[in-house]
């Protein structure tokens, strides 16, 4: 059910009290009308009263056994009726045309992006428009850049670090860390200092190169040339599992299994993920309810912290 809402005396009567108003009366009384509702008959009492103080004055008399419409009451009822007819035709038509909303999306991402949050988000944009198609591709920084400028992708979900575009829009801000092998324990037990960073060879993604991590490099005495560049993330962390080195990238691109861990990195800077839309000039209407959705799912999953 919409709530419209209808000032009165200063305050606010949602679509939701108009409606047990008519109910009580259309139905000759608050018990019937409670079953209907669903609702207790003290509560649907408790409403009218409160209906009736926003008003400023009387909608029914109360009676030892029987309630019925003041003459204010009957007066207002036919316009109550037409107002909530009014608003459950606005709430059809609003779902007719969310429902023939139609389009395509071409969405680009981190593979860690697509696996951690792209499936839940998709599911809750899918039940709300079935109609508009999806494709997503899944690449690296320098790959989705070049997507966008060839006008292939509407929307990327990225770290702005290496994009910095005006549209951006930020849904979350994460650490950089440290994966590291299974029976590695940095020194102090808890945090990788910049000499824990030269036990093992440092093992990067292109996407895990920005300022911050060469920084941490440099203060770490490891030139960029002696890190170890995989082009896939599976590969990366199977590298970790054997032992061979660390990963220094955000914090949300793998999950702790036995066989590797993730430490905060000593002084540790962030990096913020968000949207970023290729054509800001021109957004679709499929890509415009994909970008609320999204920030929507970032807000009620708790995650949006920027």
């Amino acid at each position: 059910m919409i709530f419209l809402n209808i000032y009165s005396r200063g305050d606010i009567m949602s679509f939701y009290s108009w409606s047990v108003i008519a109910m009580v009366a259309e139905h000759h009384g608050i018990t019937p009308a409670a079953k209907l509702l669903n609702l207790s008959p003290s509560a649907v009492s408790h409403m009218l009263k409160k209906a009736e103080e926003g008003l400023g004055y009387p909608l029914y008399l109360r009676e030892r056994s029987s309630l019925a419409l003041t003459d204010s009451g009957r007066a207002l009822l036919p316009y109550i009726q037409n107002y909530l007819k009014a608003g459950s035709a606005l709430q059809e038509e609003t779902q007719r045309l969310k429902d023939s909303v139609e389009g395509a999306i071409h969405i680009a991402a981190y593979n860690n992006v697509i696996r951690n949050w792209l499936p839940a988000i998709l599911k809750r944009f899918h039940e709300k428009y079935p109609n508009i198609k999806i494709s997503i591709r899944q690449s690296n920084d320098v790959q989705i850049k070049q997507w966008i400028a060839g006008g292939e992708i509407d929307v990327a979900i990225v770290f702005n670090s290496y994009f910095n575009a005006p549209s951006f829009i930020p849904l979350h801000r994460t650490p950089v860390v440290c994966f590291t092998p299974g029976d590695y324990v940095p020194r102090d037990g808890i945090c990788m200092t910049a000499q824990d960073l030269r036990d093992l060879p440092v093992i990067l993604r292109a996407e895990d190169f920005d300022q911050e991590t060469n920084a941490i490099l440099s203060r770490a005495g490891i030139p960029l040339d002696s890190v170890f560049r995989i082009d896939n993330d599976e590969s990366c962390y199977e590298f970790i599992r054997q032992g061979f080195g660390f990963r220094i990238t955000a914090a949300i691109t793998y999950p702790q299994d036995g066989q590797i861990h993730r430490y905060p990195l000593e002084n540790a800077p962030y990096r913020t993920i968000g949207l970023i839309t290729a054509f800001p000039q021109y957004i679709s209407p499929a890509v415009n309810l994909f970008r609320k959705e999204t920030i929507s799912f970032f807000v009620d999953s708790n995650l949006m912290n920027v």
